[in-house]
């Protein structure tokens, strides 16, 4: 008796089966590549958040600031609106002659700069303390620590800045952190003694030195705000790029 092997299946069969596994892979491919409902909106803040910079702006209130403040509050404004992009943030801390605050910490422009235009000035019978200005720079290191670096630091003060040992801890801890420290000296009284010695804003000239940043002094004069705003945000842009 004759026993005939028959092959699994017949040309046309074989031909079928390889145009559905075809089918199959190709649909597979396509729905890799399709977002999971919900996910799409998420994974897109995560990539916005990745690539956008973080800026901490210090602000001066103290009650010698009074016919300043107006100077400090645009230059602050100014500065943020010009790095409104995609993805940045933004921080706010004010300091005088009492604890720093919080006022916004990580938000976009629009909210920082709704927080600066309700920034008044501090108690006009406290006494105004450099410690409060190096409690506000641990209270802007705290906002980076869980940030990649480079990022920024703005500092808006009249340069009452007399605390040498606190200041360098200030220098190894954003040197650590990678966090550029930038300074604008605004203020309606002389930032520098006899014989040209600066007196006012010497350690944040070598704090912004020292940290690869920018260090401005704008005065009391609303005409040099725009000119400010302009060389900040265009240094801290730079260095956004680093």
């Amino acid at each position: 008796m004759l026993i005939r092997w028959r092959r699994p299946g017949s040309p046309k069969s074989r031909l079928a089966r390889s145009a559905i596994v075809f089918l199959l892979s190709a649909l597979l491919v396509v729905c890799a590549r399709l977002p999971l409902r919900g996910d799409s909106e998420p994974q897109n803040n995560l990539r916005t958040s990745s690539s956008g910079r973080h800026l901490v702006v210090l602000l001066d209130i103290n009650p010698n600031q009074k016919k300043v403040l107006p100077v400090e509050l645009a230059l602050a404004e100014g500065v943020i609106q010009k790095l409104d992009q995609p993805g940045n943030s933004f921080s706010v801390i004010t300091f005088g002659s009492k604890s720093p605050t919080l006022l916004k910490s990580g938000v976009q422009a629009i909210e920082a700069v709704a927080a600066i235009r309700d920034i008044g000035l501090g108690q006009q019978n406290d006494e105004y303390l450099s410690v409060q200005l190096y409690d506000a720079l641990n209270l802007a290191f705290g906002q980076f620590t869980d940030n990649a670096g480079p990022d920024s630091l703005l500092i808006i003060t009249e340069g009452n800045d007399g605390r040498g040992k606190m200041f360098k801890q200030a220098v190894t801890r954003a040197q650590q952190l990678q966090v550029i420290c930038n300074a604008a000296m605004v203020a309606n009284h002389t930032l520098y003694g006899s014989k040209a010695i600066q007196r006012y804003g010497f350690y944040l000239r070598e704090l912004a030195g020292k940290t690869h940043g920018r260090y401005i002094e704008v005065g009391d004069r609303p005409k040099k705000v725009l000119r400010s705003i302009d060389r900040l945000s265009e240094s801290i842009q730079d260095q956004y790029r680093r």
